[in-house]
């Protein structure tokens, strides 16, 4: 067994007292290649021993610190091995990268020991030429210094043509493999179809979020998603289902529904709001993380299928088989729901894939919000309740009056603030308790005081640097950059607590990342930067019980802030910025102010 040491200061001194090379390894738990790796590699007696003996075994969580992760991916990248998961880099005392090694299935255990016996040897041998190896591999990842500039208003020109013309109009998606759902581009095109309709734009986010339904990166049976597919038809899925990949999706598919109209999002929304609720939903009130890749639950065999009903042979395709197994095709939904309940009996008669069980951050703040979304459209209280409870859960275990944790004992990252603010005061919004508000102010101000970069804007990424390198982003991959959600964060703190010095850290943060943000790159950077000019607050003179405070609640419209003023009334205030608009008391005229 390898005697795996945490990423900390204490083993880095250990490598340099016994002078011995570093052996990083990085894995997710729900990562199919990441136990075949340790099977095949890591339990065999003779490799861990040498590993024990020779270098100072490090291991990270993904999950947990994707801080130190992304540093090592450019790493790995610079260094020439590609990038992903099962990650091995061979460091130096100090932490810096000079080689690496890829896992490989067919290469198998003894080209692995080869590459291992290998780095040592250059690592005792060559010592100069690590050195300076690895100190470049350092200089190209630090980041390019950038300035910041005015906000650039060009970036609302049409922006979504921007993203049109890398969409793969025959099976949705971009134009490149393997294939990740568009989270943010989809968020950003959806939004620009409700302000201004343009066809090819709905036939981009249709494509793709069809296109994903009828290949086999979608659970037809039990719903969820798959977290990407290798080919370009979404058919070949890697097995994961990721909480924080099926919160994404739900808010996607929930706003192709309220814009289009069309019952398939809200089916699709709905079997993944089931999903998770019976997968990833913890009897203590939380969400789990992940439920791990596991091909044999989610594959069939032909006289499996053949058991079921002979019409199955629609539903695969010869393309996509693991092995001797099919992997179910949703080209025929009709079919699949007349045979879902045979389906899952033969199913369930397999042992389910693994569960991450860690409560983290991050997860619960955007399936909280997921969730307080999914009540607002469906109005199914079960929902709401689920959302605020992950809510309570999480900062009950993860959050005192001086720390917000990522999960127990790591302290937050930026996406963890990200999104339990955003949950906070979506939280607040649909049910007017002022303690959502004040929390959400109190982390808000930790994140400015241990993420602010006082001399550009914006937020970096962690706490702590690595390798003095201490990294901001507003690039979404394929998650929307935290940056971008603490933008809209600020300004709808801004229009509910009219404090101005939120409204300037937004305009400061969108300054910072001026230069760097393009449509394609950074759609909800667009999204923020749309938010900034157009923001509509609806000021609750009312209850959320009134007839116009449940109207308001279940009407879904974008860049859009409930601030709750008094009750005692029985009517909304819209405002943009210092504009106020005429009083509404009824739902229909909310509608046509809205144009809904």
């Amino acid at each position: 067994m390898i005697e795996w040491l945490p990423f900390e200061e204490s083993s880095f001194k250990k490598a340099e007292v016994e002078d011995k090379p570093i052996f990083l390894h990085i894995t997710a738990k729900w990562c199919n290649y990441c136990k075949k790796m340790k099977e095949e590699c890591f339990d065999d007696h003779e490799i861990a021993e040498f590993i024990n003996k020779n270098f100072i075994p490090v291991h990270i969580d993904r999950d947990e610190r994707p801080d130190l992760d992304l540093f090592y991916q450019k790493a790995s990248y610079i260094i020439g091995q590609g990038s992903g998961w099962p990650l091995s880099l061979f460091l130096t005392p100090d932490g810096k990268p000079f080689s690496g090694v890829n896992y490989k299935i067919d290469n198998g255990k003894d080209y692995f020991k080869t590459m291992i016996e290998k780095a040592l040897d250059l690592y005792k041998t060559n010592r100069e030429k690590i050195l300076s190896r690895s100190q470049t591999v350092i200089d190209a990842i630090k980041p390019t210094s950038f300035v910041p500039s005015e906000i650039r208003e060009e970036l609302l020109q049409n922006p979504e043509e921007d993203i049109v013309k890398e969409i793969d109009f025959e099976f949705g998606g971009l134009k490149k493999t393997p294939k990740f759902p568009i989270y943010a581009h989809i968020d950003l095109l959806l939004w620009r179809y409700w302000i201004r309709p343009k066809p090819w734009v709905k036939t981009a986010i249709e494509t793709t979020l069809k296109g994903m339904v009828s290949g086999g990166i979608y659970d037809n049976i039990e719903g969820g998603f798959h977290r990407y597919a290798t080919d370009k038809a979404w058919l070949m899925p890697h097995f994961e289902k990721l909480a924080i990949d099926n919160a994404w999706h739900i808010i996607n598919y929930l706003d192709a529904y309220n814009i289009f109209k069309e019952s398939f999002y809200l089916d699709i929304a709905s079997e993944t709001v089931d999903y998770m609720k019976n997968n990833l939903f913890s009897q203590e009130g939380y969400f789990y993380s992940s439920q791990f890749a596991d091909v044999f639950y989610y594959t069939w065999l032909e006289d499996e299928l053949k058991e079921i009903s002979e019409m199955t042979i629609t539903l695969v395709d010869g393309k996509t088989m693991i092995g001797e197994r099919f992997v179910l095709i949703g080209r025929d939904r009709e079919l699949i729901k007349m045979l879902k309940e045979s389906f899952i009996l033969k199913r369930k008669q397999r042992q389910s894939p693994e569960t991450d069980k860690s409560i983290y951050c991050f997860v619960n703040g955007i399936c909280a919000e997921a969730f307080i979304k999914a009540w607002r459209v469906m109005k199914d209280k079960t929902l709401l309740n689920i959302a605020l409870s992950a809510i309570d859960k999480t900062l009950e275990v993860l959050f005192n009056e001086n720390t917000l944790y990522r999960t127990k004992k790591i302290h937050a990252l930026l996406d963890d603030y990200a999104y339990v603010i955003s949950a906070l005061i979506s939280a607040y919004e649909v049910t007017s308790n002022n303690e959502y508000l004040n929390k959400a102010v109190v982390i808000t101000e930790m994140a400015i005081n241990k993420l602010w970069d006082e001399e550009y804007g914006g937020f970096y990424d962690a706490e702590q640097s690595a390798l003095s390198i201490r990294h901001k982003s507003i690039h979404d991959t394929p998650y929307p950059s935290a940056n971008s959600i603490m933008i809209i964060n600020l300004l709808k703190l801004h229009a509910i607590t009219e404090n101005k010095k939120y409204f300037d850290m937004a305009n400061l943060s969108l300054k910072a990342f001026s230069n760097l943000a393009s449509p394609y790159l950074s759609p909800y950077y667009v999204k923020a930067l749309l938010s900034y000019f157009d923001l509509l607050t609806l000021n609750f003179y009312t209850s959320v019980e009134s007839n116009i405070g449940k109207a308001t609640i279940h009407q879904i419209t974008p860049f859009t802030v409930i601030a709750h003023r008094q009750k005692d009334g029985n009517y909304i205030i819209p405002s943009v910025g210092s504009k106020y608009f005429d009083q509404i008391y009824e739902p229909e005229d909310l509608a046509k102010f809205l144009k809904l």
